[in-house]
């Protein structure tokens, strides 16, 4: 606030400059929040979703070929545009779309039932608390067969549209859905892309890996894993 300038766009800048329709400005405790939850939000569960995909590209290196095959053919080695990452990779979309079904980062998230409804024999009056766990509804097997595989075929655009409303929210769903979906997507691609166009990463023998649930999902105790030039 001692430097203010209007002409730097970082959020932090856009924060502090921003005013209500009667010129009243965020405190600087709600600041800080809105700083913190956009660190969580926006930091935290991009990195275990690149931690993930690494682990299951790991153990399926057919998958792994396809889409270094799709980067070759489109980027040639140069860094991805945002342009590409969003309309010329579409393997490397079902892939990581995959990946955000089996290991949602934000597993389970809180709703209020705006009228009074019947679920499963039971009575949820309007305004009672409700929970969805994508963690849980993302492995119903008749909606997803061989829920626990790793398949990012079932993700294409056919079989994707075909999916019941509600069946896949990693970033929830409604009007509450994640304002940053569309910018976590884009950063788990970009950062995905770049590290495969260099990099690969081999899983350790006799290591398993444990999700740890809260409060977003990772890998517990952080992924080892051995790193090597792609040859």
């Amino acid at each position: 606030r001692g430097a203010a300038d209007s002409g730097r766009r970082d959020i932090l800048s856009l924060l502090v400059e921003a005013r209500g329709a009667a010129g009243e400005r965020f405190t600087d405790t709600e600041i800080r929040d809105q700083v913190m939850t956009l660190m969580f939000a926006g930091h935290d569960t991009s990195t275990s979703t690149v931690a993930f995909a690494l682990y299951e590209l790991a153990h399926h290196p057919d998958v792994l070929e396809r889409l270094a095959a799709e980067q070759d053919q489109v980027l040639g080695g140069a860094a991805p545009t945002i342009d590409q990452l969003e309309r010329e990779l579409p393997y490397l979309d079902i892939v990581i779309d995959e990946v955000l079904r089996l290991y949602p980062p934000v597993w389970i998230g809180p709703r209020r039932a705006f009228r009074d409804f019947e679920f499963g024999g039971y009575s949820v009056p309007r305004g009672a608390y409700v929970n969805y766990v994508s963690w849980a509804s993302h492995r119903i097997p008749a909606v997803f067969p061989e829920p626990e595989a790793f398949v990012p075929e079932r993700f294409t655009r056919e079989r994707k549209a075909a999916l019941p409303r509600g069946a896949y929210v990693p970033f929830g769903g409604g009007k509450r859905i994640c304002i940053g979906k569309r910018f976590g997507q884009l950063e788990v691609k970009l950062v995905t892309t770049m590290f495969l166009q260099q990099l690969r990463a081999d899983v350790l023998p006799g290591r398993t890996m444990t999700v740890r649930q809260m409060p977003t999902l990772s890998p517990d105790g952080g992924l080892k894993m051995r790193l090597r030039a792609r040859a």
